[in-house]
């Protein structure tokens, strides 16, 4: 081969290392921070987490379960909701996990998953608001608003303050606003 094959050959592989190399940076600017301290326990507090039965939320789910948290897991879906409960139970070991049937694209359900919840619990330390939807097809929710802003805000708008008052009165506690960086990639579409 010639010498020009060669550092031609050489110079691509340079690039193709290059850009693997900034792809693995990339990733690991949008994955963000993670939590790596395993010895904080949660023993004896009372967690919500919405959209538990898959991704983000199931995996917090289990998470806050091994860390001895009681888990409360607000699913729309009754049947994806219990196999995840059964998962999480399962891989953490702890049996204080809890399905409860909760649609944020329904201002009843939300009110009535959060009543019914304060008549079981008299404390709630932390609200992991994780549930959402996105690009989906133009649709609304029961209660008129866009299907994805009526979801992903107005329902945990909605839930967060119908247990706003337990949250204060389990100082010091969190609400905990699940998102991500693809906001920065959409716009509002007003129409």
């Amino acid at each position: 081969m010639e010498n020009s094959t060669w550092a031609w050959i050489g110079g691509t592989i340079g690039v193709v290392l290059l850009l693997i190399i900034l792809l693995y940076l990339l990733h690991k600017f949008v994955q963000g921070g993670q939590f790596k301290k395993d010895h904080i326990l949660m023993d004896g507090k009372v967690v919500i987490i919405t959209g538990a039965n898959t991704g983000i939320g199931k995996e917090s789910a289990i998470d806050l379960a091994r860390r001895g948290a009681k888990v409360y897991m607000g699913c729309r879906d009754k049947k994806r909701g219990e196999e995840a409960r059964l998962e999480v139970i399962e891989k953490s070991g702890n049996p204080h996990v809890y399905f409860r049937p909760l649609d944020l694209a329904s201002m009843a359900s939300i009110r009535t998953f959060a009543a019914n919840f304060k008549n079981e619990e008299t404390r709630l330390d932390v609200l992991m608001n994780n549930a959402g939807v996105m690009m989906i097809p133009k649709c609304h929710t029961e209660d008129g608003f866009e299907m994805q802003i009526g979801v992903n805000h107005m329902g945990h708008f909605l839930l967060t303050n119908l247990l706003l008052d337990l949250l204060k009165k389990s100082a010091p506690s969190r609400i905990i606003n699940v998102s991500s960086l693809a906001h920065s990639m959409g716009q509002i579409n007003k129409s």
